[in-house]
């Protein structure tokens, strides 16, 4: 009971602290700051008081540590540009109501911290695999959690007004509170080896914190304010449709053909070397979630001197078109089938693409891959007659794909 104690009256004097200064100076800039403040000095107050040692048993404390610095500083730096945090306005004024705020907050990171709080109570007595387990689970956490709050604070400094769906945001619409959650989940399952009775309500600090992201000041108040933001725009409403609320997973492709194989599809049967080579400009896609928001694209194919090719994937951010990108893949092609190909993003992972269509003049294509959840209309110009678009369109739709997600691809 020692440990609650101790979080209790380091995390109430931190805030109480932090009040004092948001309540006379009616400022916003502390308060977030205060949060990882709290748990950064209830962590260490916790460390030296119990008096933890070794690797196993200082872990804990450096990875509240090393989490709430980390936030605080990315908190802290956000709030230098934004300056107001509107949760706050008509409470700042009203020392009561602003009062709440902080005994809530003290509150919270004494429950929160509670699998921590035990491990100070009875620090680990050996290494076990839990421990391993809940590290990595707690590592996983901190890396999504950090890259998605970096990825979300460039994109709104570049575009204050919009909203983000690049990077892990374009798995999740809310990746770095699912990047919280594992943190204090991961700490959690560290905590497991050294539980014993009362002790397991250790338990309540991961489900706490669950519940007030889901359901409380996380995402529901985020949610209603992108409704009220973005509801109009037909580019959020496709957004929310295939992208997951919290946990990370691939873009959903809402149409029943999606997941039909392509194997009863013939790929052409001729394209030489002389006309696969060179650029290829990507009209319109049915994307894969990699780079769904690049425009003016394009692939480049380089035969190497190993008869494998090279390829340049090249485009621009939509909302940055300003910064050119450059994805580098590799190639392979079937001698005895010239429409089969094979693609690696990844070293040593190969992805089967297949050319289904040319055109008479041979200089526009559609490729897809094993499944019809993926099309591209391929030109050798940047522009081709809208006749022709049409016809190529009317093709894939002959071959079973749902053209009402193709995405068409501006390329000026």
């Amino acid at each position: 009971m020692q440990g609650i104690l101790v979080a209790l009256v380091i995390s109430i004097a931190v805030n109480a602290v932090f009040f004092l200064l948001a309540s006379l100076r009616k400022t916003d800039v502390v308060t977030d700051l205060s949060y990882g403040m709290s748990f950064l000095l209830t962590s260490l107050a916790l460390a030296w008081i119990k008096g933890a040692h070794g690797v196993v048993g200082l872990f804990p404390f450096i990875a509240v540590a090393l989490w709430s610095i980390r936030l605080a500083g990315y908190l802290f730096r956000r709030i230098l540009i934004i300056k107001v945090d509107h949760r706050f306005d008509g409470r700042r004024e009203d020392p009561a109501r602003f009062a709440r705020f902080w005994v809530l907050q003290a509150l919270s990171t004494a429950l929160i911290m509670l699998p921590v709080i035990m491990l100070a109570e009875v620090p680990p007595s050996g290494f076990s695999m839990l421990h391993l387990l809940g590290a990595l689970i707690w590592l996983a956490g901190f890396l999504i959690e950090t890259v998605a709050d970096e990825q979300k604070f460039r994109f709104k400094r570049a575009h204050p007004e919009d909203f983000v769906m690049d990077g892990l945001w374009s798995w999740s619409r809310h990746p770095n509170y699912f990047g919280e959650i594992l943190v204090w989940w991961g700490l959690w399952v560290y905590a497991l080896p050294s539980l014993n009775g009362w002790m397991h309500i250790a338990a309540a600090g991961p489900l706490y914190i669950t519940a007030l992201l889901l359901f409380v000041s996380g995402i529901p108040p985020l949610e209603k304010e992108a409704r009220r933001k973005y509801g109009n725009r037909s580019d959020y409403q496709a957004y929310v449709a295939r992208t997951s609320l919290l946990v990370p997973l691939p873009p959903r492709v809402a149409s029943p053909s999606a997941r039909m194989s392509t194997a009863s599809l013939a790929s052409v049967p001729e394209l030489s070397d002389e006309e696969f080579q060179g650029r290829w400009y990507e009209l319109a896609r049915i994307p894969l979630p990699i780079a769904r928001d690049w425009i003016r694209t394009s692939d480049v194919y380089e035969k190497a001197a190993d008869g494998t090719w090279k390829v340049r994937y090249e485009g621009v951010p939509a909302r940055r078109p300003s910064v050119q990108k450059v994805m580098r893949q590799r190639l392979r092609r079937d001698p005895a089938h010239p429409g089969e190909m094979q693609v690696s993003f990844i070293p040593g992972v190969w992805m089967r693409y297949r050319v289904i269509h040319l055109t008479e003049d041979r200089s526009a294509m559609l490729v897809t891959s094993s499944r019809k959840r993926y099309l591209w209309i391929m030109s050798r110009q940047a522009e081709i007659p809208e006749e022709t678009y049409q016809e190529l369109v009317a093709k894939a739709a002959s071959f079973g794909f749902d053209t009402r997600l193709l995405e068409r691809v501006p390329q000026h």
